[in-house]
């Protein structure tokens, strides 16, 4: 009996305190009974037995107090041992406290989020937010702002949520949002691209106006761009933001995040750390020995061998469009522009990804704004070669392309390899040329993005392959300013067009949606007939997880990487390791050792 009484106790002690003090976690009850089917029905009926048997002997319990005291210790040294023997088992809980790894091809340049493009990759990194964002289904929602009102043609409203707060505790307020915008405004031009130059005037402590100097009736879409994070500046020129993560620790190939604890729900995050990985072969390999629990994103060509080790993929069509942009400052005739654009076998692409949509069209097929007026996706050499001999290039006795004077027809290609689909597509848009007659230089630049920079600068390509996504905040306008206005902030085309930027200040103003839709026609098509850019195709990515992330769904892009809703799966099946990999398997508690160390400890003092 009395035996049966301190295995009741412990089971208890264990059920009650022992497991919560580790996990803080009581809501795991239920895993825990059910990792008791280990206990005979014999042993149960013991169990049950000496409950009623303390119900019963009340004076007698008294007199056992003691035994009960040492089942404090029992508690501890029961949750040491399970740690120490867990090897395998049928159900258990993945360790929560073990920083999550996620690995990709790019880390934010700084934390400054006023300089390029580190608001995007702050975005991305779950450290920033926008006043507006866009969510899963494509909508866009309030993130920092609870809503905008239209005042009139050029004076908006925007009103923020009540109590939100930068990550160090500091209330966000209108004279916050409105030097933010005003900052990013000034000296990042992006921030130009869809309302010009535009001021703000702080109405009340949780309304900023804003008064534009381009003319929009989405207000909302504007405010999701990616250049519009809202973010403190310091005394000290440090920077505080609102996300659900706080940078710990912050270097040039790793990123050391925790939950931000003035966030909602911040109790349920764990600490991330961010790996930066050369190139996706890199990442592969990572992900591949353990190292890493969310890669995003990897080569085609790893994915076999990943399912083979256990790495769970999850692949999507992504809101990305692979393209290429034409220097017109040096690829000057329309007609050159246009036979490169028919020379690429868009579907050859495809086959060498793996997937993707070729198309044409700057945007989704699964979008309003989708336009592609030709089903040939294949290249077209006849009609490529006789739009050169129309401009003036002919074949010589090698089978390249000259003009009169005997200048070969030569472009430079440039890819980078942050998106490593591009140095993939790269080689075969430059056989596709040379098979027409193009003398063609290729450069795969390296891992430090300013090598890329400095030839978009100096403007020493012909030919520029680009990842883009190209409805950021669900609207066509900022792509199609920010790309191919004249004074876009990202016009690598140089593409000077007053047709062109006619059209996008017709399209700023559209406000129905039917008519939006057929304002955005107008102004793809127009760029089309121009040629500044060739789209290729919309690809598919593959993300590769570990098991303590088996359920995350990647969903638009790799702007969306760690949101406020990532969680550390709880529950995984296990099965025992294997010599090469039980160094790296996460710490792991299996309910069933726990008690039966339990019980083995709780023997000994029964002894005493």
């Amino acid at each position: 009996m009395r035996k049966a009484l301190v295995i009741y106790s412990t089971l208890v002690w264990n059920l009650y305190y022992g497991l919560p003090i580790a996990y803080n976690q009581r809501k795991n009850t239920r895993r825990f009974l059910r990792s008791l089917s280990w206990i005979s029905y014999r042993q149960l009926s013991h169990i049950w037995f000496s409950f009623f048997w303390i119900v019963l002997n009340q004076n007698r319990l008294m007199m056992m107090i003691g035994q009960m005291m040492k089942q404090l210790v029992v508690g501890f040294l029961t949750l040491r041992l399970a740690l120490a023997a867990s090897t395998d088992g049928a159900t258990v809980l993945v360790d929560s406290i073990t920083p999550l790894v996620v690995g990709q091809t790019f880390l934010a340049g700084s934390v400054d989020p006023t300089l390029d493009s580190n608001g995007w990759s702050l975005t991305s990194h779950g450290v920033a937010e926008k006043l507006f964002t866009v969510d899963q289904s494509g909508e866009i929602i309030g993130q920092v702002a609870e809503s905008v009102e239209k005042i009139s043609s050029f004076v908006w409203d925007v009103t923020l949520k009540t109590e939100y707060k930068f990550s160090d505790g500091t209330p966000v307020t209108a004279q916050h949002v409105a030097d933010a915008l005003e900052e990013l405004n000034t000296v990042n031009p992006s921030a130009l691209a869809s309302l010009g130059e535009f001021n703000t005037t702080v109405m009340d402590d949780s309304t900023v106006r804003i008064t534009s100097e381009i003319e929009t009736h989405v207000m909302s879409a504007v405010l999701a761009e990616w250049v519009f994070a809202m973010y403190l500046k310091k005394d000290d020129g440090s920077f505080v933001f609102t996300g659900p993560y706080v940078i710990e620790n912050f270097g040039e190939d790793q990123i050391d995040l925790i939950p931000n604890a003035y966030y909602p729900d911040h109790e349920a995050r764990i600490k991330i750390t961010l790996k930066k990985f050369a190139d996706g072969a890199a990442l592969a390999e990572g992900v591949k020995n353990k190292e890493v629990d969310i890669a995003f994103h990897l080569p085609i060509d790893s994915l076999e061998e990943l399912r083979k080790v256990g790495v769970y993929i999850r692949s999507f069509e992504v809101g990305y469009h692979y393209m290429m942009f034409h220097n017109t400052e040096t690829l000057t005739d329309v007609n050159v522009r246009k036979a490169i654009d028919l020379a690429i076998d868009r579907s050859a692409l495809s086959q060498a990804l793996k997937g993707g949509t070729a198309t044409r069209s700057l945007f989704p097929d699964n979008s309003p704004y989708f336009l592609d007026e030709t089903d040939q996706q294949f290249g077209d050499a006849e009609a490529a070669e006789a739009l050169l001999e129309t401009a003036g290039w002919t074949l010589n006795s090698n089978g390249k392309r000259v003009n009169s004077a005997g200048d070969l027809l030569s472009v430079h290609l440039v890819a980078y390899p942050h998106r490593p689909d591009l140095g993939t597509m790269q080689p075969i848009i430059a056989a596709s040329l040379e098979d027409i007659g193009f003398t063609v230089e290729t450069t795969l630049t390296g891992d430090d993005w300013d090598e890329t920079q400095t030839i978009i600068d100096d403007r020493s390509f012909d030919l520029l392959l680009w990842a883009q996504h190209t409805l950021p905040a669900g609207d066509p306008l900022w792509f199609l300013s920010s790309f191919f206005g004249t004074e876009g902030g990202n016009n690598h085309a140089r593409i000077q067009s007053e047709t062109v930027d006619a059209l996008l200040a017709a399209l700023a103003v559209a406000e129905d949606h039917d008519v939006r839709v057929a304002s955005t026609f107008s102004t793809h098509s127009e760029i089309l007939t121009e040629v500044p850019v060739s789209n290729l195709l919309t690809p598919y990515w593959h993300v590769g997880l570990s098991e303590r992330v088996k359920d995350y769904e990647p969903w638009g892009s790799d702007y969306y990487v760690i949101r406020a809703d990532l969680r550390v799966s709880m529950e995984v099946p296990t099965k025992p390791d294997t010599p090469s990999d039980a160094g790296n398997r996460p710490v792991l508690l299996d309910y069933g050792k726990a008690m039966m160390a339990s019980i083995i400890v709780s023997s000994l003092f029964i002894l005493m």
